[in-house]
C-alpha cells in the first residue's frame, strides 16, 4: 500500500498565488509534503485552497483519461461519492425552509411503501446516519447486481422500498447507510415535484454558479471531461467502469473549481439561511443522549486544536475530500481517479501547512511497557459486524491483529493507553474497552464485542437437511444451498459459488461482506423453513425455504 501511495504525488506541480516570502515557505513545505509520493503518466489529483474566498493554492497534475493521455485540468469532471450527501441534506434543508417538511416526520409520509417496518425511521435519521435502514450496496450484491451493470436510479429506489427490517432501532447508534440517502433524494422528487437531479441544478448549481456539476441520473448521458476511474493491479492500470445511476448517496459529478464554490457558499452565503447551515454543523444525539461527530451530510473533529468540518468521498476508482476550517474561512477540496489514493493525508497535511500559525500540536499520549501479561487483556475474538470477526494475539510483548480463521497477522504499535495504531490504513487505530473495541478506521469507527466462538466441524451437521432453493421477496432473488465435497456451498444465477463455514449451530459464515452471515431457521416442529442472510450493513434479510 506504502508504495502505491508513494506513486501518487509525482504527479503534482505547484503553483501558488501569492508572493511573500510566508507563501513562499508555504511552497517549500508542500513539496516536502508531496514530494515522497512522486511517479510519472498516472492518475492523477487536483487540489484547492481557498481562503476568505480567494483561491490561495491550486494544481491539477496527471491524467484523467490514461488510453489517450488527456490531463487533468481545472475543467476535468471528479466523481466525488459520498461529498454528494452535503448536496441532499441542503436539499432537503432547502424544502423545510420553505415549510414542504419537517426534517422529524415520519419518512412514511413520503414513503407510504416503507409502512411495514418494525420501527418508525425519521427524515432526521436519514441525515444523520442512524435510521437502522439496510445499506444498498449489499442489498444490490446480494441480488447479484455489481458496478458493472446498469442500475437505475428508480430500480434502486424499488428495492429499498421493498425492505420490512431494519439492523437496530432507529436513533440508538450510528451506522453509515447510502440508503437513506438515495431515499432522501427520493423524497426531494415527490416534494418538490422534479427529479433530484433537476432540484440540485436549479435550486444549487445555478445561483452558486456551478457551471461544470451535475447529478447523474442517466447513466447514457455524455458527461464531457469526465476524469475516468482506475485500480493499479500488478503495476498495471485497469479502468473500473461505474454504468448505474444512483443519485443522492452519491452521482455528483463536478470540479474541485465547483466544489470550491459550493464550500465557500458556508462562509459567505448566496442560498441557504442560518437555520439550515446551523443543522448541518450541529452534532447528532442518540437516543440515549449520547453525541455522535456526524451532522447532517457532514462530520464534525477538532484537528489539532481547530474545529474541523468535513466529508469524504469515494466510489469506483475516485477518491475525494472536502475539509472546512469556518472560523479562519479556510476550505481544502482534493479529488483523485485513482484507488490507491488516500485524499486525507493531503488535506490535513494543507491544513498543517497553511494554518499552521494556529496548529496546536496534541501532547503526547502516554504509551505503555505493555507486556505479554498486561496484553492479555486485550486478547480473543470480536464481532464488528454479523459473520465479521477479527482475532486479537498478545505475542513477544505486543499485540496482533488477525482476520478471523487466517494466519496472517499485523503487528499494532502502541499509540496510548489502551489504544494501539493500525498501520495498514492511515488515521485508523483500535481503542479497547472492556469487553470491547472501537475500530477507529480514517473517518468513521465500528465497535466490535467480544465473543467466544466454539465452531461446530462439517462432520457433526446434518447437511441434507440445510440444501434446498431459499427465496427473498424483500430483494427478489433466491440463493440455493447444495452440498459439495462434504461442504455447504451458496449458488446463485449471477454471483459466484459461495463456501460456507459453520460458526454455530445453524449458523455459516462467508468471505463476503455482503453475504457475511447465513443463519437458518427452523419452524415450531424443528424442521428447516428459511434462513437470514446479512452482510456487513444488511441484517437478517429473510429467504423462506421453497417446497
Amino acid at each position: 500500500m506504502k508504495t502505491l501511495f508513494l506513486s501518487i504525488f509525482t504527479l503534482l506541480t505547484f503553483s501558488v498565488f501569492a508572493q511573500n516570502q510566508s507563501q513562499d515557505i508555504n511552497v517549500q513545505k508542500i513539496e516536502v509534503l508531496l514530494n515522497e509520493y512522486l511517479i510519472k503518466n498516472n492518475p492523477g489529483i487536483a487540489i484547492s485552497v481557498v481562503k476568505d474566498g480567494n483561491v490561495i493554492y491550486k494544481k491539477n497534475k496527471g491524467y484523467s483519461n490514461l488510453e489517450h493521455m488527456i490531463p487533468i485540468t481545472d475543467s476535468t469532471k471528479f466523481v466525488v461519492g459520498s461529498i454528494s450527501k452535503q448536496f441532499t441534506a441542503f436539499s432537503i434543508l432547502l424544502l423545510e425552509d420553505e415549510g414542504k417538511l419537517s426534517i422529524d416526520d415520519d419518512i412514511t409520509k413520503y414513503l407510504p411503501e416503507l409502512n411495514g417496518l418494525p420501527y418508525n425511521i425519521t427524515i432526521r435519521h436519514f441525515l444523520n446516519h442512524t435510521s437502522g435502514f439496510r445499506d444498498n450496496t449489499d442489498l444490490n450484491s446480494l441480488k447479484g447486481r455489481t458496478d458493472l451493470d446498469c442500475t437505475s436510479q428508480t430500480q434502486m429506489v424499488n428495492l429499498l422500498l421493498r425492505q420490512k427490517g431494519l439492523n437496530f432501532i432507529p436513533g440508538s447508534r450510528f451506522q453509515y447507510c447510502n440508503s437513506g440517502y438515495v431515499l432522501l433524494a427520493e423524497i426531494v422528487k415527490r416534494v418538490s415535484g422534479m427529479t433530484f437531479a433537476k432540484f440540485a441544478h436549479k435550486r444549487i448549481f445555478k445561483p452558486l454558479s456551478m457551471k461544470n456539476s451535475l447529478f447523474l441520473d442517466d447513466p447514457s448521458l455524455v458527461v464531457k471531461n469526465k476524469a475516468l476511474s482506475y485500480v493499479k493491479q500488478n503495476n498495471e492500470y485497469y479502468y473500473i467502469p461505474i454504468n448505474r445511476s444512483i443519485v443522492g448517496s452519491t452521482g455528483l459529478y463536478t470540479t474541485i473549481s465547483d466544489l470550491s464554490l459550493w464550500a465557500n457558499n458556508f462562509d459567505n452565503p448566496i442560498i441557504g439561511s442560518n437555520s439550515i447551515f446551523k443543522k448541518m454543523e450541529t452534532k447528532s444525539r442518540l437516543n440515549d443522549g449520547e453525541i455522535i461527530p456526524y451532522a447532517l451530510g457532514q462530520e464534525l473533529k477538532i484537528y489539532k486544536g481547530l474545529d474541523v468540518i468535513f466529508h469524504g468521498g469515494g466510489d469506483a476508482g475516485y477518491r475525494s475530500y472536502l475539509l472546512r476550517v469556518p472560523e479562519h474561512k479556510l476550505n481544502i477540496v482534493v479529488s483523485g481517479n485513482f484507488e490507491s489514493f488516500n485524499p486525507l493525508n493531503i488535506s490535513y497535511g494543507l491544513l498543517d501547512v497553511f494554518l499552521s500559525n494556529y496548529i496546536k500540536e496534541p501532547i503526547k499520549k502516554e504509551r505503555p511497557n505493555y507486556t505479554n501479561k498486561t496484553l492479555k487483556k486485550f486478547e480473543g475474538d470480536y464481532q464488528v459486524f454479523p459473520g465479521l470477526y477479527i482475532t486479537i494475539l498478545a505475542e513477544q510483548d505486543s499485540l496482533f491483529f488477525k482476520s478471523y480463521g487466517y494466519d496472517d497477522k499485523l503487528k499494532l504499535p502502541v499509540s496510548g493507553k489502551n489504544e494501539f495504531e493500525f498501520p495498514a490504513r492511515a488515521h485508523s487505530k483500535l481503542k479497547f474497552i472492556k469487553d470491547s473495541l472501537n475500530w477507529h478506521f480514517s473517518d468513521f469507527y465500528y465497535p466490535a464485542k467480544k465473543v467466544t466462538l466454539n465452531p461446530p466441524k462439517y462432520a457433526n451437521i446434518d447437511l441434507q437437511e440445510l440444501k434446498g432453493i431459499y427465496k427473498s421477496d424483500e430483494v427478489e432473488t433466491s440463493y440455493e444451498f447444495i452440498i459439495k465435497d462434504n461442504k455447504l456451498i451458496a449458488t446463485h444465477n449471477f454471483n459466484r459459488d459461495i463456501e460456507l463455514k459453520p460458526i454455530d449451530k445453524d449458523s455459516f459464515i462467508t468471505d463476503l461482506s455482503y453475504i457475511s452471515r447465513i443463519e437458518f431457521t427452523r419452524n415450531s416442529k424443528g424442521n428447516i423453513d428459511g434462513c437470514k442472510i446479512s452482510g456487513q450493513n444488511s441484517y437478517d434479510v429473510l429467504f423462506s425455504l421453497s417446497e
